[in-house]
């Protein structure tokens, strides 16, 4: 049988668009198949443009931002009963120009004053042992309280300093509030701009209730859900996840070019069809390996639907989470007694609760945070 010049044609442009067209585009993407490795001078130079960007973003808001209004608003959010109170840890920056804590806690302010589900409250909890300038520059704007100072030895065991500072926050929000869901956030992160819609949705539609026989019941409990998704867990591997998100792909590719195909030509013989079929679902399916799952995975944002929960498969590192305050104070109450080190870390013992308390904890695909700072 011939082929028609619309399969040479694709033929054609499979071979180009995989040797020569990604190959292009793609280069500059981390996690594709045909990523080129920069400079060190180069990344670091790139990052600090696009921070530069988000300084002066941030900076505007907070000079057009009324002080007494702000401060006023999430002192009244937080004494009231909230359903979820955002606890940003505080520590004082090595780069004190970079104003990642500033970023942050803007970026929360932006996200909390959108009306939602859930209603939240938002604080930072200072884990230094004294006040820097940023922190009273933002205390202006939010409230802002001081955690216990640790011992003098702990300065050295920063797995220890980890622990403490999130026993000492979460400790500080279930004395002096009555919130149903505390999420705790280190200040070496930012959100993206759909966060807390998406991190309600969550909460509501995939934790605290789910579907039953067809009835919305109420979930079990859970002890914590990390918020940000490691990258050893995106990747695609021989996994049951993985596999069916190829499949999906692959179909919607086939199905794409059939009926494309069919209304260019509606008397398109059955052959014909079945060849413009595996072509669609061979581009779906190599451009997917090329371009990586994680850029892949980002296909989930267009809907909070879509949004995933599950158990990760090691111990992820703490770095944003969300926790129900009763099994938050039991948590509490259980790290107390424990000394964290560099053989103990904190993100393991984290992981030994969700034995020891006999409940489940989650992590969110895709991230609902991002590393900005490098902490190596």
């Amino acid at each position: 049988m011939r082929m028609t010049p619309h399969q040479i044609l694709l033929a054609f442009l499979y071979f180009i668009i995989l040797l020569v067209l990604l190959p292009i585009f793609s280069s500059n993407k981390v996690h594709s198949a045909y990523y080129q490795e920069k400079d060190k001078k180069e990344i670091k130079y790139i990052e600090k443009l696009k921070n530069d960007y988000r300084k002066d973003k941030v900076t505007e808001y907070l000079r057009i931002t009324n002080q007494v209004e702000s401060l006023q608003y999430h002192e009244s959010n937080f004494k009231n009963n909230v359903d979820n109170l955002i606890i940003i840890i505080a520590k004082s920056p090595k780069d004190k120009e970079a104003l990642i804590l500033s970023q942050l806690a803007a970026e929360i302010d932006l996200s909390l004053r959108e009306k939602d589900f859930l209603t939240s409250a938002l604080v930072i909890c200072n884990a230094s042992r004294k006040d820097f300038n940023e922190l009273e520059h933002l205390a202006e704007y939010y409230p802002v309280f001081q955690a216990y100072n640790t011992t003098q030895w702990k300065l050295f065991n920063s797995e220890e300093i980890i622990k403490h500072d999130f026993v000492e926050c979460i400790g500080h929000a279930i004395n002096h509030t009555s919130a149903k869901y505390i999420t705790v956030i280190r200040d070496v992160i930012l959100p993206y701009s759909n966060f807390l819609p998406a991190l309600t949705h969550i909460i509501r539609t995939k934790l605290s209730r789910s579907f039953s026989q067809g009835e919305l019941v109420e979930s079990p409990s859970w002890l914590y859900m990390h918020l940000h998704e490691p990258l050893t867990f995106r990747h695609f591997d021989l996994t049951i996840v993985c596999i069916v998100e190829l499949f999906l792909i692959t179909c919607i590719g086939a199905l794409l070019f059939y009926f494309t195909f069919r209304l260019i030509d509606p008397n398109l013989p059955h052959s014909y069809r079945v060849t413009y079929c595996f072509y669609g679902a061979l581009y779906f399916f190599t451009f997917s390996l090329v371009i990586g799952r994680p850029y892949i995975n980002e296909l989930r944002r267009l809907s909070y639907a879509l949004y995933r929960v599950y158990d990760p498969p090691e111990p992820v590192h703490f770095s944003a989470m969300t926790l129900p305050s009763k099994n938050a104070a039991a948590l509490r109450m259980h790290l107390t007694g424990i000394m964290c080190s560099s053989y103990v870390p904190f993100h393991e013992v984290l992981d030994h609760f969700v034995n020891t308390m006999e409940l489940p904890a989650f992590v969110v695909s895709p991230s609902l945070f991002r590393y900005v700072v490098d902490e190596s």
